[in-house]
């Protein structure tokens, strides 16, 4: 289809087939990058960017011109960043696409972040959770009060676990209120606030206003600052329950964190209940995956392997580790994603070092389900689910 369109020199079928494409491929993003004999378009499937097609220069300058006007930025300026969004279905594929553009040496490079409509129902169930750690979560969603935090670097999968848990929640009796910037998925059942800075409406005064709303239950997307954190941490003190998500690493990162906000740590001790820290997996393509051999099986027969052996209970499927191997149906041996987590449930004890301003110490932090995340993924490699490479990849 793309060849039709490169041929007739036809910007918006190439704009079209491109985001038709990364919808049925289920993209996260597309590339349009600027090179010395032409346009690179790419695409970011479970993760990792794949090429798509190198357009003509013509055509690729056309293509830019195309998006920026879909996203109402300034075709004519190219020396200054911009952003923007729009709204398209194609295909039946109702998609939301946030659009960034950044000039450099060979002109401008577009970014469009892809946002489907149509994924469907989120359950907590489906993330990918040990039934142990599903049971701690949802007895945190049960509180009346108190912060969730969900952890991880960009592109763990945060957003989507912070949705999962507020679909849990949306009932009639129970107000649901959000503040992101900006709003990844529309939510039906919950009113969802973006900040608008450049008419001075910032983050701090959104989640200061909906506290006058008569919430129930409040996401933030991030914990950005001493001021936005230090009212979250008061609203979780005073009968909301509050789920946020933060860029660390680990789960015990998010104290250290905190820490560097300069926020109240006696408010955080108080307030705190769940910390979860989570990455994302590629799955394994069960149409061409195939049994690890006797001698890549010894390689694994490290401590770690041995012991996540010794526990496991089949609960992702029986024991079959495999590897990538490859076919028409999927990118390099892998299709899809799945997410290993670790859950911090802070104790009594925990909460006094917190209050301290002292770190948890590490030997007291309590994982549950597998013992840390990258146990987890260990088990996810002895079910055949994805590959120790992609795992090394993702953990090491």
């Amino acid at each position: 289809m793309l060849d039709v369109y490169i041929r007739t020199q036809d910007a918006p079928g190439v704009v079209n087939a491109c985001l038709l494409l990364a919808a049925n491929s289920k993209a996260s993003d597309l590339h349009i990058e600027p090179q010395s004999q032409g346009w690179q378009i790419r695409q970011r499937v479970d993760g990792l960017l794949h090429p798509v097609v190198f357009l003509p220069q013509v055509l690729g300058n056309a293509v830019l011109v195309r998006v920026k006007l879909l996203a109402q930025l300034d075709i004519g300026e190219q020396r200054k960043p911009q952003d923007g969004s729009f709204q398209t279905t194609i295909n039946q594929n109702q998609l939301d696409i946030r659009c960034s553009t950044l000039p450099g040496h060979l002109g401008e490079k577009l970014v469009m972040r892809i946002q489907n409509r149509n994924i469907g129902s989120l359950q907590l169930s489906q993330l990918g959770m040990s039934q142990q750690q599903l049971s701690v979560l949802h007895q945190c969603l049960e509180a009346p009060q108190g912060m969730l935090l969900v952890t991880g670097p960009t592109g763990a999968g945060k957003s989507i676990t912070l949705y999962a848990a507020l679909q849990s929640l949306l009932q009639p009796q129970r107000n649901v209120m959000s503040v992101e910037d900006p709003v990844e998925l529309v939510m039906a059942g919950m009113h969802q606030v973006a900040p608008a800075p450049h008419i001075g409406v910032t983050f701090a005064q959104v989640l200061r206003a909906l506290l006058r709303q008569d919430p129930d239950v409040i996401m933030l997307g991030e914990l950005r600052d001493a001021e936005s954190a230090d009212m979250a941490i008061k609203a979780a003190q005073t009968g909301h329950l509050l789920l946020s998500s933060m860029h660390t690493n680990t789960a015990l990162e998010a104290i250290t964190r905190c820490y560097g906000l300069g926020i109240d740590l006696q408010g955080l001790s108080y307030c705190l209940q769940l910390v979860v820290n989570q990455r994302l997996l590629r799955r394994l393509c069960e149409d061409c995956k195939k049994p690890l051999s006797s001698t890549q099986l010894k390689q694994l027969h490290t401590p770690q392997w041995r012991q996540v052996e010794a526990d496991y209970g089949a609960e992702f499927g029986i024991s079959a580790p495999s590897q990538a191997v490859g076919c028409s149906r999927c990118y390099g041996g892998y299709k899809g994603r799945i997410g290993v987590f670790e859950l911090w449930s802070i104790d009594d004890h925990q909460r006094q070092q917190i209050a301290q301003g002292l770190q948890p110490d590490k030997s007291e932090h309590q994982h549950l389900g597998t013992q840390n995340i990258y146990h987890q993924g260990l088990a996810r490699v002895l079910a055949g689910q994805t590959g120790i490479d992609e795992l090394k990849r993702v953990l090491v």
